[in-house]
């Protein structure tokens, strides 16, 4: 005759193979949270080893996961989100990472480094013109900065919004300061247009009074940097 306990184990792997099946024939594409979860209770229930005990913890903690997927609430990976969110920790990481690797250049090095003394001060602006999204960037290694949220700004493409934005020669070259980062016509504040993750940004800042001498050439947008 089973025992109650081994009663409450077959109910448990029936019920959980149900929430396996249910999961599997549902899951949306893209939803890794499922597809996380049913296999490793697809693993767990055919595979032998770790006791009773530890089969009974597993099984009950994966219900609990598959329950969440299965109402919409998935346990978030990743807490610092996505690089394609302009208001994530995983964002301003790949900024952090981007100015990091600006600072390694010679060519740009200054410029990067006002950008990050404008990242830490709080004044540094993102902009994803395309997405009609801007952002004031935060600095994760501040604990008393968060981020305060995407506004909405008009929608242009980018050959547009450059040429709107930022101050020309009579060439018509787009004009730099001494440091590389690019003039706005209508404030003065400086400029850098370039990949953050996998996607173009314009990033701008109060412009210091080195930097504001114009540089002694100029160049056109298609020489930015882009990498």
């Amino acid at each position: 005759m089973v025992s109650s306990i081994n009663s409450i184990r077959i109910w448990s792997s029936q019920t959980a193979l149900n929430a396996f099946k249910d999961v599997s024939e549902n899951r949306t594409p893209g939803n890794s949270a499922s597809g996380s979860s049913s296999s490793s209770l697809a693993d767990m229930l055919f595979s032998s080893g770790g006791g009773d005990d530890y089969e009974d913890d597993k099984i009950a903690a994966l219900i609990a996961s598959l329950q969440q997927t299965l109402n919409g609430n998935a346990p978030d990976a990743d807490d610092d989100g996505s690089v394609g969110d302009m208001s994530s920790k995983a964002f301003m990481k790949a900024l952090q990472e981007k100015l990091d690797a600006l600072k390694a250049s010679p060519a740009s090095k200054a410029m990067a480094e006002a950008m990050q003394k404008a990242l830490e001060a709080g004044t540094l602006k993102m902009t994803d013109a395309v997405a009609g999204d801007q952002i004031t960037a935060w600095d994760i290694t501040d604990g008393k900065q968060t981020s305060a949220g995407v506004t909405s700004v008009d929608k242009s493409d980018w050959t547009q919004f450059l040429k709107d934005r930022l101050t020309r020669d009579e060439s018509g070259k787009f004009v730099r300061n001494a440091d590389g980062s690019y003039i706005e016509k209508a404030t003065g504040a400086s400029s850098y247009f370039g990949m953050v993750g996998e996607a173009y940004y314009y990033i701008s800042w109060a412009a210091s009074a080195a930097t504001t001498k114009p540089a002694a050439g100029t160049v056109t947008a298609s020489s930015t940097d882009t990498k």
